[in-house]
């Protein structure tokens, strides 16, 4: 009786061993990958490539409907691909940003083009993706080109009554094109306060892009106003943007300032500094400014 539970037990041993074996030369074949790499996310604006006018930080990916994450770039992921016969797959690739420059705000960002390629992956082998994008066919932008590129001199910004100064169309100083907008504060005019020309009507999901250079932090926000009779206009506070030497790209989302107003509620923007006696000269330089909606 004996020998006969010891040869039971013997056999139960070889098959899971057997087995176990089996599985795990299986997860070994499974796991090795396919990779995709993207170093650069193209934007082209009017079928221009424009790569200093965008800040396309992330990529969303998507393979064959099946969500495989947002990833900073540059990157290369790890795909496993186990279909033998049939390797061509759909990735679809959205162009991601931050929001108000924050870090822990990315989105996919809703107003330029997602990417779409079919492609083949060979397990062991790297795939490099140059996805490109622009702005959607539907996309409402407010200022035209050359108005936001302060190209042809007529301001869409000007000083409110609560300025010092003035804001100058100037050309030695300019992110793109030939001029640019800059607003200099001395320790006589020591506050600006610029808005746009013109009251706008603004929906939801409203975005302002703009690039700026500064040797002193500034705020922006919305003047929120009313056709209402004895309503006040209101001042929000969006963000404060640092000084920067180097000319910087940033989306700020307007949404939940917009949604302080209400049916009758007009808009303007407001960019607001004060004089800083650290600094030497005191400038703001503002270039290539979009309100961007759906």
């Amino acid at each position: 009786m004996k020998g006969i539970i010891e040869k039971i037990l013997t056999i139960t041993i070889t098959i899971t061993i057997t087995c176990l074996n089996t599985s795990c030369n299986d997860s070994l074949i499974a796991e090795v990958p396919s990779y995709i790499e993207i170093t650069q996310f193209n934007y082209y604006q009017n079928n221009v490539l424009n790569n200093e006018n965008a800040r396309i930080t992330d990529a969303w990916v998507t393979m064959d409907g099946q969500n495989l994450g947002a990833f900073e770039i540059p990157f290369r992921i790890p795909i496993l691909n186990n279909e033998m016969e049939n390797n061509l797959h759909t990735f679809i690739i959205y162009p991601g940003i931050k929001v108000n420059g924050i870090s822990a705000t990315r989105i996919k960002y809703p107003y330029y083009e997602r990417f779409e390629i079919d492609t083949i992956l060979e397990q062991d082998s790297v795939i490099h993706i140059t996805p490109s994008t622009s702005y959607k066919e539907q996309t409402n932008l407010y200022f035209s080109q050359s108005e936001s590129q302060f190209e042809n001199g007529n301001n869409i910004l000007e000083a409110s009554l609560l300025s010092d100064t003035m804001p100058i169309t100037q050309s030695q100083v300019v992110f793109q094109g030939e001029k640019s907008l800059g607003i200099f504060l001395e320790q006589s005019n020591d506050y600006f306060h610029i808005t746009n020309t013109e009251a706008l009507n603004l929906s939801d999901n409203t975005f302002l892009e703009l690039n700026f250079k500064s040797s002193i932090g500034f705020n922006v926000g919305l003047m929120i106003t009313s056709n209402i009779p004895n309503v006040s206009d209101q001042k929000q506070e969006l963000i404060q943007l640092y000084a920067s030497d180097e000319w910087k790209k940033t989306y700020l989302d307007l949404t939940p300032l917009i949604n302080m107003g209400n049916e009758n509620s007009q808009y303007k923007i407001y960019f607001e500094g004060f004089y800083d006696s650290n600094q030497v000269v005191n400038a703001v330089y503002l270039d290539n400014l979009n309100l961007v909606s759906n």
